[in-house]
């Protein structure tokens, strides 16, 4: 699985350390923390422009040390709408990953970095970047239990198709400007309670498409270096980067109260393929952590229920 797991013990520390460092690589203004994080979107200023880590050539040399499987790419322009979970195999025109790097501007070559944490060049700074962020969490949501890193580099007028992720994220523009368009997933015409059920309910499921009708539903932010965008959980967006080469970092993370939200809305879709109508996750906190518990009793047993089904012959 993608990602690293966060002990409660490791999450202490590294709030403690994030509390304690004099200089910070994020700037987290604490009412905007208060009142934004999980509501809307919020911009945040960071240093990382500065920090040669995230510069091209390190980058690249990150690329070429990295498995090929953690370092997705794909070439020319591609549309908005355009499914982004095969985007990568769709657009990638068959082109070798050398070939991608050497002439990457020439090729209008967009790369992600799954990962860059386990490299142990970058995973001092991108620790200290989780610590940093449970300080500035402690308050309103506290536990980080796992994260992840991406790192984009991309070629002007690129994009990054509408879709959501399954938990938080900070975006953090490094270099090039990016406009990215964020909608409400608390919206109904934008993701339904049955469309978030079934997003949440395996990691293989389909995400929820976009519409033209969302359009005038976006908010939209302007990223320059040094800037950062907070995104809700599981909050669609999309991205257009600008006239010139874009390098940014996403730090993906989920936390305690997320894990029961996904467990609920998982219990949820259970429910509905038993032909029951649940109750939305969000509006009844104690409904929520009650089908979290009850997700977990049953997980067992559905997953001996599917290996059952699928070593039956089929007629």
């Amino acid at each position: 699985m993608l990602g690293e797991f966060v002990t409660r013990e490791h999450a202490a520390a590294l709030a403690a350390q994030g509390r304690l460092r004099s200089e910070h690589l994020l700037e987290f203004e604490p009412e905007v923390v208060r009142t934004g994080y999980n509501r809307r979107p919020f911009v945040l200023s960071h240093h990382l422009a500065e920090h040669s880590l995230f510069s091209l050539p390190e980058l690249f040399a990150l690329c070429r040390r990295m498995p090929r499987d953690q370092v997705p790419y794909r070439v020319g322009a591609i549309p908005g709408d355009a499914n982004f979970d095969s985007s990568y195999a769709r657009y990638s025109e068959g082109l070798s990953f050398d070939d991608v790097l050497d002439h990457f501007e020439e090729r209008k070559a967009y790369i992600c970095i799954y990962n860059p944490e386990r490299d142990a060049i970058y995973r001092p700074v991108l620790e200290s970047l989780l610590g940093e962020i449970a300080a500035a969490l402690e308050g309103v949501d506290p536990v980080i239990t796992w994260y992840s890193t991406y790192v984009f580099i991309s070629t002007r007028d690129s994009v990054t198709p509408y879709h959501m992720d399954r938990e938080m994220n900070f975006l953090l523009q490094v270099r090039g400007n990016k406009e990215v368009s964020l909608w409400d997933p608390r919206d109904e015409e934008i993701m339904t309670s049955a469309d978030k059920d079934r997003l949440l309910a395996a990691f293989g499921s389909r995400r929820p498409v976009y519409k033209p009708s969302f359009e005038a539903k976006a908010m939209v932010y302007e990223l320059r270096p040094g800037l950062g965008v907070h995104h809700p959980f599981i909050a669609p967006h999309r991205v257009h980067t600008g006239p010139e080469l874009s390098i940014s970092l996403a730090f993906t993370f989920r936390t305690q109260k997320s894990d029961m939200w996904t467990s609920a809305h998982a219990f949820n879709e259970v429910l509905r393929r038993c032909g029951w109508s649940p109750a939305a996750v969000g509006p009844h906190p104690l409904a929520d952590r009650a089908k979290a518990v009850a997700a977990h009793a049953v997980e067992v047993p559905l997953k001996l229920l599917q290996e059952r089904l699928r070593a039956q012959p089929r007629v």
